[in-house]
């Protein structure tokens, strides 16, 4: 493994960890702000397709940010439903850290970063986590694709 992927490997390890350890009154209290900010985007940007995730374990629980977009009549795509790239106009991304300009460390699939390259131009990308998962810098690879936004809480 170079050097990269093992610092990627150890972040990754320490995030999930950390990750598992916050109690899920935590996770509700800022999934609920994470969700506010991204209304607030959305109602900036009046996309009118938006690809959510589904959350895991410890990752921002997207249902009130979803409940909005189904009461404004907004399009959803999941990347179960394997969209067309082209045809979000807003990408919700979640990672295992990001930086404050939108450099992203996934959880290792490579799954976004197949998708996101091949977006439409005009779409956005927002990244969402926990305030303590956004970090002064990640390692990088050639293939990592920097998102548009950071939205934590």
């Amino acid at each position: 493994m170079d050097a990269v992927s093992e610092k990627k490997s150890q972040l990754r390890t320490e995030l999930r960890r950390w990750r598992r350890e916050l109690g899920i009154d935590e996770v509700a209290r800022r999934s609920n702000l994470i969700c506010e900010a991204l209304i607030e985007m959305a109602t900036q940007l009046h996309p009118n397709v938006v690809m959510l995730f589904d959350s895991i374990k410890g990752e921002p629980v997207l249902d009130n940010f979803r409940e909005w977009l189904l009461a404004n009549h907004v399009a959803i795509v999941v990347p179960e439903d394997e969209p067309d790239p082209q045809v979000p106009d807003l990408v919700v991304v979640p990672g295992v850290a990001f930086t404050s300009i939108g450099l992203r460390l996934g959880q290792g699939g490579g799954w976004y970063d197949r998708f996101l390259p091949n977006i439409n131009d005009r779409a956005a990308t927002i990244g969402v986590c926990f305030a303590e998962q956004v970090v002064d810098d990640l390692p990088q690879e050639p293939h990592d694709i920097v998102v548009h936004h950071v939205i934590s809480a």
